[in-house]
């Protein structure tokens, strides 16, 4: 490998750089924030369509991007073009993102289930696949701009906090906006200009992004000289994948993670409806609440990730996520809350502001743990696989709208929830006692269980503070070397 752009990865990034390349998060965000927010809700109530074909659509979406996405990340990771192995992906799939956005929200005017399962499916198949063509490479990409450990961190943190206030400016512009009017997110004649002041804002920071991308070709890695076919190649990676315990510890983790982020998400409206019984604008208050949680939450995460070990930061994140979760459930379900109307919505927005904080902890730290894995994987294997990495968390993150929403949907089909009841009716409707309960168990402690097993899962992670710290003093040397040579 050429390593000629070694001193350039030593060197700081100014902070407009940063900034300026961090704007890439919101495309991921602005469109998992659509997805697990409004989707489903969408899909249902709005368009009639059946909560287990709803979500059995979009888990299937899921796992058609569960295929591709390795092969993108592989493939990135061996390209060669002039500019570079990640920028091509990224201008080939902004356009692409920005169509099945609008495609996903525009489905059929029709009460045929096939037609719009199909056109759920395909709409989101298009979207997904889309994302991970441009969000591999970006992650990939920020990964490669430097070695050392606080710019890394820096990098993280402003990327995960522009990802969040896109999150909080979707979230914002739904309900400020767009469904602004009581009863009038159950309409479904509101989602397509929706969708597409979405893709407007998507593409303004997808072109920053490519900017600051371009700008930073000389830091990024030189491509390896593919060993064979690009298929053998990419066989051989996936094994090399496999092969390394703390890649298969993390894509568990971060899994589970965002599966139970997934469920609370999705089940977000529905719950908020039918089991807190509140209205448009004490939900808007509860979302926002978590969207600012995870903005307020990053401050922190540097402290933090700086005194503690990244796997105990992560396990301390998830234990306070599962009692955020499940608590306000419980409680209810339990007769111990019964606070009602605006009382109780600030209430669950005060809890929903510390478990964004919390998550936003979690996640950083499992991030820095997903970059310093990729060193370690270079140092065992001898090649550079940041793409497949990041893969993994992206898929990840992407089962919070996709295995999230189908666990969701399968829960509203298990309780019985009345479709057609809540077509007809929107938000007017009443659900029976025993199904708002069920409800209210599935979003809360259901979600929770996820949680807990993502927890328990990262015992088993041992790549520590002191072993990266070595595994760096002997990749520098090795870089010399081969720049010796």
């Amino acid at each position: 490998m050429n390593n000629s752009n070694t001193s350039l990865r030593d060197s700081k990034l100014s902070l407009g750089l940063k900034l300026e390349y961090g704007l890439g998060a919101s495309l991921d965000a602005v469109v998992n924030t659509a997805l697990n927010i409004f989707l489903l809700f969408y899909a249902t109530t709005a368009c009639g369509l059946s909560p287990g074909l709803a979500g059995g659509a979009l888990g299937l979406a899921l796992v058609v991007d569960a295929i591709a996405e390795p092969l993108i990340a592989l493939y990135s990771d061996n390209f060669h073009s002039r500019w570079g192995r990640r920028l091509p992906f990224m201008l080939f799939a902004t356009p692409m993102v920005m169509i099945g956005m609008v495609l996903l929200f525009s489905l059929p005017n029709t009460d045929n289930q096939l037609l719009l399962f199909s056109s759920l499916f395909v709409s989101g198949v298009l979207l997904r696949v889309s994302l991970s063509i441009f969000n591999l490479p970006y992650l990939a990409a920020g990964a490669e701009f430097t070695d050392d450990q606080a710019e890394r961190a820096s990098i993280i943190t402003l990327r995960w906090v522009i990802g969040m206030i896109a999150a909080f400016v979707t979230i914002a512009i739904g309900f400020s906006v767009f469904f602004k009017i009581e009863g009038s997110i159950a309409h479904r004649e509101q989602y397509a200009p929706f969708a597409m002041t979405l893709s407007a804002i998507i593409l303004v920071a997808a072109i920053l992004s490519m900017h600051a991308v371009r700008r930073t070709l000389a830091r990024q890695h030189v491509t390896a000289a593919i060993r064979g076919s690009l298929f053998s190649t990419i066989a051989e990676d996936m094994r090399e994948l496999v092969r390394s315990h703390s890649f298969c510890i993390l894509f568990g983790v971060a899994l589970l993670f965002s599966t139970a982020q997934g469920v609370t998400q999705t089940l977000g409206l529905h719950a908020n409806t039918f089991f807190w019984h509140l209205n448009t604008e004490q939900t808007q208050l509860t979302t926002l609440a978590l969207g600012l949680g995870l903005i307020l939450g990053a401050p922190f995460a540097g402290p933090v990730i700086s005194r503690l070990e990244n796997k105990t930061a992560v396990v301390i994140g998830l234990c306070g996520i599962i009692l955020m979760q499940a608590s306000p459930a419980i409680l209810k379900l339990a007769g111990i809350l019964t606070l009602q109307g605006q009382a109780l919505a600030l209430t669950i927005a005060t809890v929903n502001v510390l478990g964004g904080m919390v998550t936003t902890v979690a996640a950083i730290a499992l991030l820095t743990m997903i970059t310093n894995a990729a060193d370690e994987h270079e140092h065992r294997f001898g090649v550079r696989r940041e793409g497949s990495y990041f893969a993994g968390w992206s898929f990840a993150c992407k089962a919070a709208s996709g295995l999230g929403t189908l666990v969701s949907g399968l829960a509203l089909q298990a309780i019985n929830f009345p479709v057609e009841q809540s077509k007809e009716l929107g938000v007017k409707m009443v659900l029976p006692e025993s199904t708002s309960n069920a409800l209210g168990f599935f979003y809360g402690p259901g979600a929770a269980v996820f949680t807990l097993l993502a927890a328990l899962l990262l015992i088993a992670f041992h790549l520590d503070r002191k072993a990266h710290a070595a595994i760096m003093v002997d990749l520098q040397a090795r870089r010399a070397k081969a720049l010796a040579e």
